[in-house]
């Protein structure tokens, strides 16, 4: 996670979570599909935030992601002041 700088916190709703892993292929790191066999905790909550154009954006930034091939976001852990 410190390697790309965790995660882009110019994103909203949904999908920081897929942009980081992005970010990790491009480092080079290989992933494991984890889905129906890990325990998975979430807790329930209401989405008021999640809007059309909240998903639009973060779409485009995982889409510059995965094209311009960068492994860190200047929007993350570490930031520049």
């Amino acid at each position: 996670m410190l390697a790309v700088n965790g995660h882009n916190e110019k994103m909203q709703y949904g999908g920081q979570d897929r942009e980081m892993g992005e970010r990790l292929l491009n480092l080079g790191l290989k992933p494991i599909q984890l889905r129906h066999r890990a325990i998975l905790i979430h807790l329930d909550h209401s989405r008021a935030y999640r809007t059309k154009e909240s998903i639009d954006k973060n779409l485009a930034i995982r889409a510059a992601t995965k094209e311009s091939g960068i492994i860190e976001t200047p929007h993350g852990i570490q930031q520049a002041s």
